[in-house]
């Protein structure tokens, strides 16, 4: 990993992640979204639960990577003559 993907990642200070833990407003739509999912997953067959699941495990990984390319970006940002 490049300095800024371990930075992003928690590894070269693994005190920050706890500041997300620590936010009222994270804790509370967390929650919400735990009881939506889970009222959504009783309602389907298996077969749709699987569907669910893996397109949550896609989301979250795209979701991990444009939040990663966002966060370089902020230290590098695009030169726009080299688009």
């Amino acid at each position: 990993m490049t300095t800024l993907e371990n930075l992003y990642h928690g590894n070269i200070n693994p005190c920050e992640s706890e500041r997300l833990n620590n936010n009222p407003e994270y804790q509370k739509l967390l929650t919400l979204a735990g009881k939506a999912q889970e009222k959504l997953q009783a309602s389907l067959s298996e077969e749709q639960r699987q569907l669910l699941d893996n397109y949550i495990i896609n989301s979250d990984e795209l979701s991990i990577v444009i939040n990663e390319e966002i966060f370089k970006e902020g230290f590098f940002p695009c030169d726009e003559n080299n688009d």
